[in-house]
């Protein structure tokens, strides 16, 4: 805080500024706290949380160096006391040890003289006043909530590459992303009253200037107040390690200044008072490249947890140690004692841990081209010859394409900046209405640094460029004898786009009795004809539809399966027109895949009685009958079975 006064008097005069010392009217006891420092000049800067303190930015009484000339007297006019070290009964002063920071209270302020009436009450009042007013000190608020956002690496070029970058630089060439590029600056902002005095502090003993001065300061004094007691933590780990994967956490103390940049700022959330102009933000804009601020090297896909706290138990406060004198601000009562945890200096004894938390996670630096072949080439229409895509890289980025086409006379060359906005980008070819078929190469920079190399071909359409067909050629008709190959089957496919594919090409007879599925590679402006000797018609006679299809196109045709000549159905007994039947219309059956016996036949089957049954067990008619679901050849052989009115010459059954 800084009091701004005139100071007027004779040279040999000193003036005072009183601290505390009052009344308070609501509760009719005094604050508990009376500093006298020496005033000069136009103002007087004091620091809340070391004022008290031996550490006291300002010229206090209570200090055994700093000569003041005090006489305080009571009500009768007696003097009771002519330093602040003997002066008791007006509380706490830091002469005689302060028990703990300034607590949230009204605190008058007087420019005086020397000499003071102390009160029965214990108020402390100026003989003679200058000019009064008050200093209120509210009670800290925290920022539950994290702000988060990217900004490219600070090495990257900027209109003003010589000048320090600023906090609306970097929010200006950033995205507010929680997801950062691998080499890129997550840059996380909190925000908290009661920290700054503390951080200034640290800041001045960094020799890194006043908070107020310059809202770019050292890191490492963030490092200095959090190594601390006071209560205030701060802690970015990953968690989501790999088996034995070590965790990766921030190291803010041993961060080279490259890596890590403190902002500080005005804060647009927390309420504060009407002339409280100190900084209630910082930032903090991390390098996530190899070799930064964390104990391991940051890989694509690691996430991390971010939590700042002001630490607090329930019951407890934070308290100076005892000794005598002035109390050293830093060294709380906790560090000697392992039975108290860190305290933040202003939470009352009901007050208790008080967290904001948030996350953020790594990828990789990438540019997505949108329309690509399988082998990785580029598609760029001819009216329209800007390639397009996604990437993770933030706007700021210096990139550029250089795109060459040999034609039969000089070859032409354009470069290209690419256009980045919202994560996707495009960059103009210059190949406006060329031929398609047509190829080029690309080349994508970084700087004068290459990332990337390409063809680029000219199609028809970018979103279908490699289109196959089923053409004229290709069989809609076949027949074909039982178990006979599909050799005489042909798809001829024709690649009527501009680019070579690969794709599944698909038959389906019977509506899945027979299926097939193979890929094709196809160049464009070619044809290929694919043929199904492998497969064989194992089907009853009879007509099957079939469909043959490829990249979304089909053709439907028609295999019709013939009747074998050599195959004669045998009706079951008792059934009328007879017991065989030579028109051919009985069920085919094909034997090259029946298991049975070795000599080609089929084995009988009993029941475990031995007795020959009728199928469904009923018992078979008056003499002795062969139960034969399939038809009989004129050479076939059956063993162990018996064939009535048949004639058995040289081996076979006739």
């Amino acid at each position: 805080m800084e009091i701004r006064h005139i100071v007027k008097g004779n040279e040999n005069d000193d003036a005072y500024l009183l601290i505390g010392g009052n009344r308070l009217t609501d509760s009719g006891g005094t604050v508990g706290f009376v500093d006298i420092v020496k005033a000069s000049g136009g103002s007087t800067t004091i620091n809340t949380r070391l004022i008290g303190t031996n550490q006291s930015n300002v010229e206090s009484c209570s200090a055994p160096d700093v000569d003041c000339d005090l006489e305080f007297r009571n009500e009768d006019g007696d003097v009771i006391a002519e330093s602040l070290a003997n002066l008791t009964k007006a509380g706490s002063t830091g002469a005689k040890g302060l028990a703990r920071p300034l607590v949230p209270q009204r605190y008058r302020l007087a420019v005086t003289g020397g000499t003071f009436v102390v009160r029965d009450s214990g108020a402390v009042d100026p003989v003679k006043m200058a000019a009064e007013s008050d200093l209120v000190l509210r009670k800290p608020a925290f920022n539950e909530s994290i702000e988060v956002f990217t900004t490219p690496d600070s090495e990257v070029p900027t209109d003003g590459e010589d000048e320090d970058e600023s906090l609306d630089t970097i929010r200006e060439r950033g995205l507010d992303h929680t997801v950062v590029t691998k080499g890129d600056r997550v840059v996380l902002g909190f925000e908290s009253t009661g920290i700054w005095g503390a951080l200034s502090y640290f800041a001045e003993r960094r020799s890194a200037g006043s908070i107020g001065d310059d809202p770019q300061i050292d890191h490492r004094a963030l490092a200095d107040l959090l190594e601390a007691e006071e209560g205030v933590s701060l802690r970015i780990r990953q968690t989501n390690p790999n088996g034995n994967e070590q965790t990766s956490e921030f190291d803010l103390a041993n961060a080279d200044p490259d890596d890590v940049t403190l902002y500080l700022a005005e804060g647009g959330t927390l309420e504060r008072g009407e002339s409280d102009q100190a900084p209630s933000r910082f930032y903090l804009a991390i390098d996530t490249s190899d070799g930064g601020p964390f104990t391991d090297d940051l890989d694509p896909g690691d996430e991390f947890s971010v939590e700042f706290a002001l630490e607090g138990t329930q019951g407890e406060q934070y308290a100076f140690r005892e000794g005598q004198g002035a109390p050293d601000a830093f060294e709380p009562k906790s560090i000697a004692d392992d039975r108290l945890s860190e305290q933040y200096p202003y939470h009352e004894s009901a007050d208790g841990r008080v967290s904001a938390e948030a996350s953020f996670s790594v990828r990789k630096r990438y540019v997505r081209y949108d329309h690509t072949t399988a082998d990785g080439d580029l598609l760029v229409e001819p009216d329209n010859e800007t390639i397009t895509g996604t990437t993770s890289i933030l706007p700021v980025t210096d990139l550029s394409a250089t795109i060459v086409r040999d034609d039969d006379g000089e070859p032409s060359r354009a470069e290209s900046e690419l256009t980045i906005e919202d994560g996707n980008f495009s960059v103009d070819t210059g190949l406006t209405n060329v031929t398609p078929g047509t190829e080029a190469s690309y080349r994508l920079y970084q700087g004068q640094s290459l990332q990337d190399s390409r063809t680029i071909i000219i199609v028809d359409d970018a979103e279908d460029p490699a289109r196959l067909r089923l053409g004229d050629e290709t069989t809609t008709n076949l027949t074909v004898a039982p178990s006979e190959s599909l050799s005489n089957l042909t798809a001829m496919v024709r690649n009527v786009g501009q680019v070579q594919t690969r794709e599944q090409l698909s038959l389906d007879i019977g509506d899945g009795m027979i299926v097939d599925k193979r890929y094709l590679r196809v160049k464009p402006g070619t044809s290929k004809a694919e043929t199904f000797s492998e497969l064989n018609a194992k089907l009853e006679p009879g007509e099957y539809p079939y469909v043959l299809e490829i990249d979304g196109h089909s053709v439907t045709g028609t295999l019709t399966v013939e009747e074998n000549p050599s195959v004669t159905r045998v009706d079951d007994p008792g059934t009328e027109g007879g017991s065989a039947a030579t028109d051919g219309g009985g069920d085919y059956e094909d034997d090259s895949d029946d298991e049975g016996t070795d000599d080609g036949g089929l084995e009988a089957e009993s029941s475990d009685g031995g007795d020959d049954e009728a199928p469904g067990g009923e018992a078979p008619d008056d003499g002795p009958a062969t139960l034969l679901p399939f038809g009989i050849g004129t050479r076939e052989t059956f063993g162990g079975t018996v064939l009535v009115g048949a004639t058995y010459l040289l081996g076979h059954w006739v």
